[in-house]
């Protein structure tokens, strides 16, 4: 403590090093509005069962849904009125299929390829979501700006896969602690 008048003296910096935490982020910029994954070298297990997009209060929830390249998706109705789901892939606008849903009826696809698609109900114009398709569960979109995060990485060898405009770029990429960091460029 400072004796009465006297200055206080300015608290000493102090710069605690980097607590290892076992995981990492990997951001950088990308492409505008590209799919960015980071795939493990000894790959990923696909999750088991389906992935949800349900329709219920004409709305598609989540809003956002990303799934695996391969894992069926079920396109749920569990209201009591008829919808339809519509989807087509975002970078092209092209139709991947348009069905309709029965009150408590179900619609099951696969993705085949990376991508992200606009689903919506040509029934209810307000409902709409995006789903976004990729090879990896560590996978996010590209902003605006073209900048990217992926929180949660343990660190290791992964492959940077990088979609956008109907082509896919991969490099590698050495995860380390506690932040990665990546451009790319088209």
């Amino acid at each position: 403590m400072a004796a009465c008048g006297a200055p206080a003296a300015p608290p000493s910096p102090t710069t605690a090093p980097p607590v290892a935490t076992g995981v990492a982020e990997v951001a950088g910029t990308a492409p505008r509005g590209a799919v960015v994954s980071l795939i493990p070298a000894g790959g990923v297990p696909m999750p088991e069962g389906p992935a949800v997009l349900d329709q219920y209060s004409k709305q598609f929830v989540p809003g956002v849904l990303y799934v695996r390249v391969g894992q069926p998706v079920e396109f749920r109705n569990t209201e009591d009125m008829g919808h339809n789901v519509t989807v087509n892939r975002r970078s092209t606008g092209t139709s991947v299929f348009d069905v309709e849903t029965d009150p408590q009826e179900k619609y099951v696809h696969t993705f085949d390829r990376v991508g992200q698609y606009d689903v919506t109900c040509s029934v209810h114009p307000g409902m709409q979501a995006t789903l976004i398709a990729a090879n990896s569960p560590f996978t996010t979109v590209a902003d605006d700006g073209g900048r990217f995060s992926i929180a949660g990485v343990v660190p290791g060898a992964y492959t940077l896969s990088v979609t956008f405009e109907g082509r896919t770029i991969d490099r590698p990429v050495d995860v380390k602690e506690p932040r990665t960091s990546v451009t790319l460029s088209p």
